[in-house]
């Protein structure tokens, strides 16, 4: 795990066409190493396509595509083209999304049980990635996925003999299978140090021990929301937490989650930020979030306390991913946090002074 130099990575905001490149440059620049593209407004991987044109060293992911509502096939030759165009800077970063999402919103018509779904969609992909190019039978028979592919052969040989795949989950179910098939596990916003070191640990060890691979062998990168004050003084600091408020206030509505808020004894808050939210009351939501919350959830605060909570992170894991504060906040407030962290990120990297 993480000892002495600091890695980090980040999601690339919606800015439009010319943010977009813009912000992957300043990524770039600042020192993350993967800059991910979430799927929700947009694609996730046609703005990569774009920002591989505009950089160099950057690794690029997919962060997360869906993966239940594309053909494994479909996300293979994504993954291909992509790792093509990047010259082999890509990561297929896969998560499941909620199954009201999946039915609802994709159409997706047997979502089943998302673990065993994700280790046939990952073992498939994989398999397809390694093959099609061959012009070799390919077959794959699963609960979820069965594939049959003759006469089929992709002209262009791979950019890479292998593409690293990414998971995304913090239950134990999916961790553990991540560690199975999986080359990296990408967290969520909604986590704590306790969660990782008493579930997602213990269960990323027994998945890579079924294995045959050691954690040497994996890459462990938890997501955290950090909303750096503009100065020490108290007014900017309480203005930095109420901004953090607002990711623990959003997933506060998902119930997902409620095995980790129940762990830390937070159901009854997260019950009152669901009353606001059905009220349509945003300012109720961010005030039933307690102050405790913001410290066990967010990294929020003076550039000391943020470096410090940053640091006891690290010693978890790989490769931290940041972002700041989004939810129901102003686009300017949004870009001024994000460009404290990247100013943060270039200093504890290397790249400018602090």
């Amino acid at each position: 795990m993480a000892a002495g130099k600091w890695r980090f990575s980040t999601q690339l905001g919606d800015t439009g066409k010319a943010g977009l490149l813009a912000e992957a440059h300043a990524i770039e620049e600042a020192g993350f190493e993967t800059a991910w593209t979430p799927e929700l407004y947009r694609s996730t991987f046609v703005p990569l396509a774009a920002v591989a044109t505009q950089t160099s060293r950057l690794q690029l992911g997919s962060g997360i595509a869906l993966a239940f509502t594309r053909s494994p096939l479909i996300l293979a030759l994504s993954a291909l083209d992509m790792d093509e165009f990047s010259e082999g800077r890509f990561v297929l970063g896969l998560g499941t999304g909620v199954k009201r999402l999946n039915e609802n919103w994709h159409n997706v018509l047997n979502y089943g049980q998302p673990a065993p779904h994700m280790r046939e969609t990952v073992e498939a992909v994989r398999l397809l990635m390694s093959k099609v190019h061959t012009g070799e039978p390919i077959s794959y028979k699963g609960e979820y996925i069965n594939l049959d592919i003759k006469g089929f052969q992709r002209p262009f040989p791979p950019f890479r003999p292998k593409i690293p795949i990414y998971m995304a989950g913090i239950q134990e179910k999916m961790v553990e299978v991540a560690g199975q098939v999986a080359d990296g596990l990408l967290g969520h916003p909604i986590c704590t140090p306790r969660w990782i070191k008493e579930v997602i640990l213990p269960h990323l060890a027994a998945g890579l021990e079924k294995s045959g691979r050691s954690r040497s062998d994996f890459m462990y990168s938890p997501s955290v929301t950090v909303a750096l004050a503009a100065s020490d003084s108290p007014a900017d600091i309480a203005e930095a937490r109420r901004a953090a408020r607002t990711t623990i206030a959003f997933y506060g509505t998902v119930k997902t989650y409620d095995p980790i808020w129940e762990m830390h004894g937070f159901q009854a808050p997260i019950n009152q930020v669901r009353r606001a939210f059905i009220r349509n009351d945003h300012t109720a939501m961010l005030d039933a979030v307690t102050d405790e919350m913001v410290d066990v959830f967010t990294i929020a605060g003076t550039k000391d306390t943020v470096i410090k909570r940053l640091a006891e992170l690290q010693g978890l894991c790989e490769v931290i991913w940041t972002g700041g504060p989004t939810y129901y906040l102003p686009l300017e407030q949004v870009a001024t946090y994000r460009q404290r962290l990247f100013e943060l990120v270039a200093g504890l990297t290397g790249k400018k002074v602090l």
